[in-house]
């Protein structure tokens, strides 16, 4: 696939997400809840986020929320970012389906040259990906999204908990790239500070493991940087993998 046209410079609105609420992080019970205040009052939220979040849910850290009642709801508040290095972190994997379908949208010509159209959450065999990339010339590419909320220094890391999951994507686009398929991983990073991308072997040594197979393999991997102000998300052009995977 051809390098993507866009400069790094630029900084492009993607996608609209106004935040309900500021509020002050307390802690987190579960996997799935957070405990935030607000005015006096303890409330609860729904983290829609696989991962630990290390450095955005801390106690007594700025959180951004959206109010998103429904009758089957536990809550009516969700997570949308934490504060790090004095910017907001988009961190709800609710959100990357409708953000990464708005990108390409907009602008998939410029990320992915050549490319024509895309399914979402196409089926092979008995598995089902993110996408599927028809390009104007050559095969089409199977795609598998992350999403990115760590960072240490200027480095984005991949994953911030173990993965299994991670872990069988990049299996199943191994398997494809070793069946004559084009496939890739998109990876989108929310950190500003980044300049590369790595996985987080410290965290999941497997995963790194299988990230490295795959690029040895020709498994493509992009990773778009965004950021998000708390109205809107913004790309501001690709990070380069770190040279040491």
């Amino acid at each position: 696939m051809k390098h993507s046209s866009l400069r790094d410079s630029e900084r492009i609105a993607v996608f609209d997400l106004p935040a309900d609420l500021e509020a002050t992080f307390v802690r987190r019970p579960n996997r799935f809840l957070a405990l935030f205040e607000k005015d006096g009052r303890l409330l609860e939220a729904h983290v829609h986020d696989p991962g630990r979040l290390p450095d955005l849910l801390l106690p007594g850290k700025k959180i951004l929320l959206k109010y998103c009642p429904g009758p089957k709801r536990r809550t009516s508040w969700s997570l949308l970012a934490g504060e790090a290095c004095g910017h907001w972190v988009f961190a709800n994997s609710g959100y990357h389906r409708r953000l990464s379908e708005k990108m390409l949208s907009l602008l998939g010509e410029e990320l992915f040259p050549g490319l024509k159209s895309f399914v979402a959450e196409p089926r092979l065999g008995n598995t089902r990906l993110d996408y599927l990339f028809e390009m104007e010339e050559g095969p089409p590419v199977y795609v598998e999204i992350k999403g990115c909320t760590w960072a240490k220094g200027a480095c984005a890391l991949f994953p911030d908990a173990p993965t299994t999951r991670g872990q069988r994507h990049l299996r199943h686009l191994l398997e494809l790239k070793e069946k004559g398929f084009k496939a890739l991983l998109w990876v989108l990073c929310f950190r500003k500070e980044a300049s590369c991308f790595r996985p987080a072997h410290e965290i999941d040594p497997e995963f790194a493991r299988l990230l490295e197979e795959a690029v040895e393999k020709g498994v493509e991997v992009k990773v778009s940087k965004l950021c998000y102000d708390g109205k809107k998300i913004y790309l501001h052009g690709e990070l380069p993998l770190c040279r040491k995977l």
